[in-house]
């Protein structure tokens, strides 16, 4: 990341920061945007494929990029679905970037031998690996192995930064220090978040067949490998905070004495451009047409919940709610 860059979303951040602290109006310096629900595997836990497939043009992106501008957004992550889906995601990534957009795609990989030059212009690729060929297809279906690798050893190749994402669920448990010794030979890095429930994006539960306390010892080993200095980029605090979560088999709940950042600091837009507090709520709450409106002054500030364990909603929350620990950390991982 140039030092541009660097101060950039360094100021967008210390501007969201300081809105939510004094509750002030909403300045999201973080979006999230699922450029299409469609997608070429059927994950066992991701809904999104069995969505509303429609996208929006790149007209109508240029108007939802202009607006998030505006807004003081610096940080986009593109995700889906599978973003490689659409044929102009590489217009996609420059029309972020030609906008000073830091830009992330999140992707399954398996099409990214055929078309390398659609995520040419991404700062950073995020793909899905949760374990070892027989775990991986388990959650994700056939096919979808071979793809991964061999688009993680492209992009290292060529130089791009990539982070594996590891879904927490039965298959992978036993997987975490294979996959740590993958990344530290192939030179990515690994973020492990738990399998999310009941909203509109995933399906599936999580397996009654593992007890809660496998869980919280499953993430304090992670926290003890990431103190050893393992490629692990799942924040300290957030590390912490899952490894005391009382009931893995609830992703979210409204917390007494406890508010959220979600529409403040970061938020999420689906593919027809209507944005909610994050992915999360999804269904559960009023959208706001980004098309037509501004987030800072449509969104009602209602969120359904405040305490969860939705993986980079838990990052991001922790970015406010434990600035210090999380942002010096983030900074190091990501800068």
């Amino acid at each position: 990341m140039r030092l541009a860059e660097k101060l950039a979303l360094g100021y967008a951040y210390g501007t969201s920061l300081l809105a939510y602290m004094v509750d002030g109006p909403p300045r999201p310096f973080s979006a999230t945007w699922a450029v299409t629900n469609r997608c070429n595997l059927r994950c066992s836990y991701c809904n999104c494929p069995f969505i509303d497939p429609t996208n929006l043009d790149l007209s109508q992106v240029a108007i939802m990029f202009d607006r998030l501008r505006t807004m003081g957004v610096r940080r986009l992550g593109l995700a889906g679905g599978e973003p490689m889906m659409r044929k102009d995601i590489g217009e996609i990534v420059a029309m972020a970037k030609q906008r000073g957009f830091w830009v992330s795609v999140n992707s399954n990989l398996t099409l990214y031998e055929r078309h390398p030059e659609r995520l040419a212009l991404a700062d950073l690729v995020y793909t899905s690996l949760d374990g070892d060929e027989a775990a991986h297809v388990a959650a994700r279906g056939e096919g979808s192995h071979a793809g991964v690798m061999a688009g993680i050893a492209a992009l290292r190749r060529s130089g791009k930064p990539v982070i594996a994402i590891c879904v927490v669920t039965e298959h992978s448990l036993g997987q975490a220090d294979a996959l740590l010794r993958q990344a530290e030979t192939m030179g990515f890095r690994i973020h492990f978040q738990p399998q999310c429930t009941d909203t509109d994006i995933v399906r599936g539960a999580v397996s009654a067949g593992v007890a809660n306390e496998e869980f919280r010892a499953f993430w304090r080993s992670l926290l003890a490998e990431k103190k050893r200095g393992r490629p692990i980029v799942s924040s300290t605090p957030y590390l912490e905070f899952l490894s005391q979560w009382e009931d893995f088999s609830v992703s979210a709940y409204q917390a007494p004495n406890t508010r959220c950042a979600a529409g403040h600091g970061f938020f999420y837009i689906d593919p027809l451009g209507k944005a909610y507090p994050c992915a999360y709520t999804k269904g559960k709450t009023t959208a706001v047409d980004l098309l037509a409106a501004d987030w800072r002054t449509a969104w009602n500030r209602e969120t359904p919940c405040s305490s969860c364990i939705v993986g980079p909603m838990l990052e991001f929350n922790l970015l406010f709610q434990r600035p210090l620990a999380s942002a010096v950390e983030s900074a190091r991982t990501y800068a």
